[in-house]
């Protein structure tokens, strides 16, 4: 497993696990078994665009680094 920061761009990633403290990224559908893709990265590196249950999504790098994801193959 990896961070979500990890990931590359157009990597897809299953979430594995969320931070239980980011109630709101939870409610914004980041929930364990969903896929995410990233789609871009800002060029100073934060934030990042994902898409996720066929909407984008932009998350700054420190709420990231506090989600779970397995790579899919």
């Amino acid at each position: 497993m990896i961070l979500l920061s990890e990931l590359k761009i157009g990597e897809i990633g299953i979430i594995k696990k969320v931070d239980s403290d980011l109630h709101r990224l939870l409610e914004m559908g980041l929930i364990p078994g969903s896929e995410i893709k990233l789609i871009r990265k800002a060029p100073v590196g934060d934030p990042f665009e994902f898409e996720i249950k066929n909407y984008s999504l932009s998350l700054r790098k420190e709420e990231c680094q506090k989600i779970e994801v397995e790579i899919r193959e």
